[in-house]
């Protein structure tokens, strides 16, 4: 037995990657969502269909651009989910991408996951609203929705699975569910935005940044969640989240006039900076600090943290860690970075198959207890793969900026600016 469901994915498709794949919401924020490790049996569970496994988001976005399709819908998501106890991870994802293949595998380039973190097996897919074979678009209609759930169906019959006789009332209460998951998703992003946000037009652009919208409807106030075509009524979210009530609560807010200074990262920094002027900071570490003069972040003086500040800060805490691993690490060049990151993977790939074993183990275990010892041991892998993932990732943000040649001219500038004095 499988339900199913599909709907429309606003904004851009890389934001649309990173929830699917997001480890916060699967073992560590739509592709990250859908191809997570935890949820997915450390992606051994995921297939790209007619796109790079590397880097599907890339492979979408190029078929946008070779057909100008700039259109707000930027793909589409679906969901088949299996009865309790009726189906092994395996047969599960087989059927998805048979699913996939069939319905969507002419025309689309598709992502098929099957994750494994919830006690039901379920599949998820994503797929690009555009067509690769000649730019034509996805439309997503009801007949759409009734070919999937129909494909699922003879599936199900053919791997002798149960099929749903009644799936309206079970369509109405998964939508329930799934609604009020959402209304939850955007009170948290409301929650966390405020205390980035002067007002609630700067709110609603961040929030337009990670795919949600604002429509006002016949006078009525209304946010469209990024997985959610229909729009969900601001009114619904509770009283704290009226329109007003957050205008209230950014009033409420006093952004005081602070010394930058007194931030760790800052602080952190400028002791960098200091090195930098006595020419004791070499190598790529060197052109980070150069790029950051040439941007006016070092040194600063006192700053009114206004959202601009907010928003250079949190960059601010990006640059620090990628310099603190370049002097950390002694890393001087490229190669010296690629053998690092190699390192920091192969580390990285132990640990996750480490973790496995516990997965598969509780998967086997009978007992709740067994099952809590593995899920247990499975958890002291997880601060080791997050502290190498976030290496790796700092990485290679270190690499796509080495390798901009504006940046390193700017960088390389400065530094002749300084050495000439």
């Amino acid at each position: 037995m499988a339900t199913t469901s599909l709907w429309a994915i606003r904004g851009r498709i890389d934001h649309a990657i990173e929830y699917i794949e997001n480890e916060e919401k699967t073992a560590e924020q739509v592709i990250d969502y859908v191809t997570n490790g935890y949820k997915t049996g450390d992606k051994r569970f995921v297939t790209c269909i007619n796109c790079n496994m590397f880097d599907p988001q890339k492979s979408m976005i190029q078929t946008k651009k070779l057909f100008h399709d700039e259109s707000q819908i930027t793909a589409f998501h679906g969901y088949q989910s299996f009865k309790k106890g009726e189906i092994s991870a395996e047969k599960a994802h087989e059927i998805g991408v048979r699913l996939a293949q069939e319905l969507y595998g002419d025309c689309f380039e598709i992502i098929v996951s099957t994750h494994l973190d919830r006690d039901h097996m379920h599949n998820h897919l994503f797929f690009n609203s555009t067509s690769f074979i000649d730019g034509k678009r996805f439309c997503n209609t009801k007949k759409d929705y009734r070919e999937l759930k129909n494909k699922s169906d003879e599936l199900c019959k053919e791997y002798g699975l149960s099929v749903i006789k009644n799936p309206k009332n079970r369509s109405q209460k998964v939508n329930y569910h799934r609604v009020k998951s959402y209304i939850k998703d955007i009170q948290h992003e409301i929650d966390v935005l405020v205390d980035y946000s002067a007002t609630l037009r700067t709110l609603l652009d961040y929030m337009a940044i990670k795919g949600y919208r604002h429509e006002r409807i016949d006078g009525e106030d209304y946010i469209y969640h990024p997985y959610y075509q229909e729009p969900i009524p601001v009114k619904s979210l509770g009283e704290n989240y009226h329109f007003d009530h957050i205008r209230e609560r950014l009033s409420d807010r006093y952004i005081m006039i602070q010394e930058v200074a007194h931030l760790s990262s800052y602080v952190k920094l400028k002791d960098y900076y200091k090195q930098y002027k006595s020419k004791k900071l070499t190598g790529i570490a060197g052109l980070y600090i150069a790029y950051f003069i040439s941007e006016g972040v070092l040194p600063s003086p006192k700053q009114r943290l206004s959202k601009e500040a907010k928003q250079a800060l949190h960059k601010l805490d990006l640059f620090t860690k990628e310099v603190d691993l370049l002097c950390h690490y002694q890393i001087e060049n490229i190669n010296q970075l690629d053998t690092f990151q190699q390192q920091m993977q192969e580390k990285l790939d132990e640990l996750i198959k480490e973790r496995q074993k516990c997965y598969k183990g509780r998967m086997k275990a009978k007992s709740t207890e067994d099952k809590d010892k593995w899920s247990l041991l499975a958890k002291q892998f997880t601060p080791d793969i997050k502290k190498y993932r976030e290496l790796i990732k700092a990485s290679e943000r270190i690499r796509s900026r080495s390798f901009d040649p504006e940046l390193e001219k700017q960088a390389r500038k400065k530094i002749k600016s300084r050495d000439e004095r």
